[in-house]
């Protein structure tokens, strides 16, 4: 399977779910699918233990998708409640991490990191004074790289090059 484009892109929320893994740890799902970008259509999850390192970044996460901060027990119907108001419109963090150990050590996997942290990267459209000077600016190099004026090698003794 391809890794998903790293950067945060838009998306829509498809649910939040709380429970434990299989060391009984607490544990926090939100499924989400990317609405823009290289991996538009790709759904991912967003999934984090809850201890006392990771409570400040999953309470983020949890937020941004309507959880209301009283307990876990609500997750899954504080985010059914926010995906009905708002359709789910928020944001997905996807980063790209090295496997350090194992079999597998050396490759890279996409891991979702977060949910509503930052907007995507929309720009709105360009247009008058701005839209002039980058089309000027543009028109410039528009021909390629610049000609390589130096000499080369084969073509000349190496002794007579300046440099």
């Amino acid at each position: 399977m391809a890794l998903k484009a790293e950067g945060i892109w838009g998306c829509t929320v498809l649910g939040g779910k709380a429970g434990t893994n299989e060391k009984n740890i607490p544990t926090v799902q939100i499924n989400v699918q990317i609405t823009d970008g290289p991996s538009a259509g790709h759904r991912c999850t967003y999934e984090d233990v809850v201890d006392a390192k990771s409570a400040k970044y999953v309470s983020w996460s949890l937020t941004a998708v309507g959880w209301k901060g009283q307990t876990l027990k609500t997750l899954e119907a504080d985010v059914t409640e926010w995906i009905a108001k708002t359709r789910g419109a928020s944001t997905v963090e996807i980063k790209h991490l090295e496997i350090k150990n194992g079999k597998n050590a050396g490759k890279i996997w996409d891991k979702v990191t977060g949910i509503g942290r930052g907007a995507a990267r929309a720009i709105k459209p360009i247009e008058g004074e701005a839209l002039n000077d980058a089309d000027a600016a543009l028109r410039e190099f528009a021909g390629g790289p610049p000609p390589d004026d130096a000499p080369h090698a084969a073509d000349h003794d190496p002794d007579s090059i300046p440099f």
